[in-house]
């Protein structure tokens, strides 16, 4: 499995990605999203078929102390391929990628609820720092 930081060019291997709120992707959208400079996509591509087993992305965000931090906003390993590692993986290769490029934190979003990403996340080496988070959403 190649684990990689995705560009333009990969727009047509993630558009078969499809989320957990049925979002379907268009290629132009991809394209233009991977264009942005604070926008980051990351894909996990078995080597032998040649195409996109895992898709996740996230973005930068800049600390008024000139620090900046990366925010993971979602992962999807396509169901035939879950179980097998290769979220966990990818959630690795993203936190190492972060790491090497002076970012000084990553975090991601998700509930108790979502047991199997909990476990992704946890043998990836995300913690949860408290039980009292809470998230709130405007929308």
């Amino acid at each position: 499995m190649e684990y990689r930081l995705a560009t333009p060019e990969d727009a047509a291997l993630i558009c078969r990605f499809v989320d957990d709120q049925h979002t379907t992707y268009q290629e132009r959208d991809i394209r233009s999203f991977l264009e942005k400079e604070d926008a980051k996509a990351f894909l996990a591509v078995d080597g032998v078929a040649g195409e996109a087993v895992g898709f996740a992305y996230g973005y930068t965000l800049h600390r008024p102390d000139g620090r900046k931090d990366f925010y993971l906003h979602a992962i999807d390993i396509e169901k035939r391929m879950q179980g097998r590692g290769y979220g966990t993986a990818l959630i690795r290769y993203i936190d190492d990628w972060r790491k090497q490029d002076g970012y000084r934190k990553m975090f991601l979003i998700t509930n108790k609820g979502n047991p199997m990403a909990c476990k992704c996340y946890e043998k990836a080496g995300g913690i949860t720092p408290s039980d009292d988070d809470v998230v709130y959403m405007f929308e």
